[in-house]
């Protein structure tokens, strides 16, 4: 139930008994939400779902609720919810960051803070429980650029470009973080030969975007990559792992491997992938993202 003020006198209904009931046993039906929300003030005292498939984000604003006041939220969707901070501070011992299934409890301390205080969530087998951003990827054709956006608070990501082809041959597959186009992707890599009889580990620079893969002498060619994204959602560097197929007519050279930084001091938000000759024709790009 809605926080309300009574009056000397007032009866209640049964309805009114009935939910003051529950939200006194924090039990009740939730308001379910499908998209990223804005709190309003009455929702104090309320639960509130999210029920998306792409990450969402519900967004705290001052003046709306006293000290005192709580607001339940719970995450039953696959994307991550995050607990964003508007023009309200909202401080947490854990992680504002909620997986499917997870849930807590804003507490209001003024009219212009919050504590969020997170229930124990279950522990994922690899130590990392990761949401898919795009839910079902997003499809590489139709433009050079493709971007994927709405990344918010997180620390690991795996970007995964799966049998991507290019309307031109002898394309170049590279990765932009934040659509960041300056000198600030450092790294050394190798080729692997076809036999890996010879390893070729002379890369080592500073470039404005992350190399990921060659399409090959043939725009029939499809290659795929991934790259794995270490403190994304903290300032300064950020550490790079790629791994990426060759695409064919490269003599023997079959795949590159190597580790890297992005030295920027934004969290990250965005991860473009960018052919450099004619639009992308195909394939997909899987972004997914863990607190």
């Amino acid at each position: 139930m809605a926080k309300q003020t009574f009056t000397t006198g007032q009866v209640l209904t049964a309805a009114q008994m009935t939910s003051l009931q529950q939200t006194a046993m924090l039990g009740g039906a939730a308001f379910a939400k499908t998209a990223s929300y804005t709190l309003v003030a009455a929702d104090a005292g309320t639960a509130i779902s999210m029920t998306s498939t792409s990450a969402t984000t519900i967004t705290v604003n001052t003046a709306l609720f006293a000290a005192g006041d709580t607001v339940q939220i719970t995450n039953l969707g696959a994307g991550v919810c995050t607990i964003t901070a508007g023009t309200a501070t909202v401080n947490t011992s854990a992680s504002l960051a909620l997986a499917q299934y997870e849930s807590g409890t804003l507490y209001f301390t003024s009219t212009s803070a919050a504590i969020f205080i997170k229930g124990a969530g279950a522990v994922a087998a690899s130590g990392a429980n990761f949401a898919e951003v795009n839910s079902g990827g997003t499809n590489l054709t139709g433009a050079s650029t493709i971007t994927i956006s709405g990344i918010t608070n997180a620390n690991f990501l795996q970007v995964i470009v799966h049998q991507a082809s290019s309307a031109n041959a002898s394309s170049t597959i590279t990765m932009r973080v934040n659509a960041d186009s300056g000198s600030n992707y450092y790294r050394i890599g190798n080729l692997i030969n076809e036999d890996a009889s010879n390893i070729d580990s002379q890369e080592s620079l500073t470039s404005t975007e992350f190399f990921m893969s060659l399409i090959g002498a043939s725009d029939v060619d499809k290659i795929s990559a991934s790259a794995t994204i270490i403190g994304g959602n903290s300032a300064g560097r950020k550490v790079v792992n790629v791994n990426g197929s060759v695409g064919g007519g490269y003599g023997s050279s079959k795949g590159c491997w190597y580790q890297g930084q992005w030295i920027g001091s934004a969290t990250i938000s965005s991860i473009s992938i960018i052919s450099s000759s004619g639009n992308f024709d195909g394939g997909k790009v899987y972004v997914y993202a863990s607190a």
